[in-house]
């Protein structure tokens, strides 16, 4: 799925306020060897500081008429993803009918995975 040039700013401004300490957001909106149609990424650095700190990346991304939501590390979301050439998926939704509930799945599975993490 292709987005509008008018839908585009308003989905990059839904995907600000709901990851709002993600930043430097870029997109794809085309069927190429690397996306399905439209993608959409933000960045967290860990420790914006240091040179080689951790970047994580949130990205939103269409296929068919369907959404779904990543959480990466290394690099965006992308058909050739690959632990292989530095980046990790670490969640990912099943399908969605909108990004408002991919992002909410998203944020969920995130919930998920940091509470086993905090578990003391």
């Amino acid at each position: 799925m292709l987005l509008t040039e008018l839908e585009i700013p308003q989905v990059i401004e839904k995907a600000k306020a709901a990851f709002p300490n993600f930043s430097d957001w870029e997109y794809n909106n085309e069927v190429n060897g690397e996306y399905f149609g439209f993608s959409l990424w933000g960045q967290f650095v860990l420790y914006p500081e240091e040179l080689m700190s951790q970047r994580f990346f949130i990205t939103l991304d269409t296929y068919k008429q369907e959404w779904r939501g990543h959480l990466t590390i290394g690099q965006p979301s992308y058909l050739w993803s690959s632990a292989d050439v530095g980046d990790a998926h670490l969640l990912g939704t099943d399908p969605r009918d909108s990004l408002e509930e991919a992002i909410a799945a998203l944020k969920s599975e995130m919930v998920r995975l940091f509470q086993a993490f905090s578990v003391v």
